[in-house]
């Protein structure tokens, strides 16, 4: 079980945030858990998000700041936070959302024996207005006790997740091929764990220039062509075949879906998903009649 007075790293990584930093620093100083340490990592941004950052340090000196010479993208910018945070328990913060005060205090207290934990999120609009949407309407947010419905995508918002600091150690570094919040949630998942709670415990701020969100986004790269998906997806699986993981269900289903990723007609990769529907196709919010579909295309379409 956590320990309730235990520190708390929180890892953010920040670029060009000047808009909402101030006001998500603002939900992160008043949490209701204290002991608490903010580890900002800011990769080269252009605009005001670094002095405003050194402005609450003057006031807050357990903010700790670093600035990358040159941008290096957000997964090796959030490693260097990871890397500098001396917390028993790391908690991953987006630039541009609005923390519940009591966000940090519910999940140590219903982290159990989970490498991690995480919780819903309620959507609101740049201005800070709600969408009426929560993140549990788009995927299907549950406790995970086995890596492989990771191996379709990632359904865990990274915004939302707490781990324990040892565990994150043991998974650096992260791999460019996979975004860092589904790499963390598939190897938590099969591992010790990781616990959903019901719980909207964020404000996940949606706006035009989202690095990441649920909508479209001026950050969004250009659509790749059928060859490149392809190319992304097996390497998407090679990363993630090197990852540290005990759960032996995890490591069978992925040295199946690897031997049967290639281009030709594949009656028995179509098999494969009828047998594991139930697990590779969980993380979406979708009826019966589509995960049947899918598993029935597998047959033409090589790629996952």
């Amino acid at each position: 079980m956590a320990n309730a007075a235990s520190l708390v790293s929180v890892a953010m990584a920040t670029y060009n945030g000047e808009r909402f930093i101030a006001r998500q620093l603002e939900s992160i100083i008043n949490q209701t858990h204290t002991n608490i340490e903010i580890v900002i990592t800011d990769d080269a941004s252009a605009d005001n998000t670094v002095a405003i950052i050194k402005n609450y340090q003057q006031q807050y000196p357990f903010i700790k700041l670093f600035v990358n010479p040159v941008n290096s993208g957000v997964t090796k910018t959030f490693e260097h936070s990871f890397r500098q945070c001396t917390g028993a328990f790391i908690a991953i913060s987006d630039q541009d959302d609005i923390w519940e005060l009591n966000k940090i205090e519910i999940l140590l207290q219903q982290l159990g024996n989970e490498d991690a934990i995480y919780s819903n999120s309620a959507l609101i609009d740049h201005n800070g207005a709600s969408l009426h949407k929560e993140f549990k309407s788009l995927m299907n947010l549950q406790s995970y006790y086995d890596g492989a419905p990771f191996l379709m995508g990632n359904c865990v918002p990274g915004h939302t997740i707490l781990m324990r600091a040892d565990f994150l150690k043991n998974i650096l570094p992260l791999p460019a091929e996979v975004m860092f919040d589904r790499w963390i949630s598939f190897c938590a998942a099969a591992n010790n764990g990781i616990k959903y709670v019901d719980m909207p415990l964020v404000q996940y701020r949606q706006h035009d220039n989202n690095t990441v969100g649920v909508g479209k986004s001026k950050n969004r790269k250009q659509r790749k062509t059928k060859a490149q998906q392809f190319e992304i997806k097996l390497g998407e699986l090679k990363a993630l075949e090197q990852a540290p993981v005990s759960n032996t269900h995890t490591q069978q289903v992925l040295k199946e879906m690897l031997a049967l990723f290639h281009r030709k007609l594949s009656l028995k990769r179509s098999i494969f998903f009828f047998k594991n529907i139930d697990t590779l196709l969980v993380i979406k919010n979708k009826p019966r009649y589509r995960k049947n579909l899918y598993s029935l295309k597998m047959f033409f379409k090589p790629n996952y």
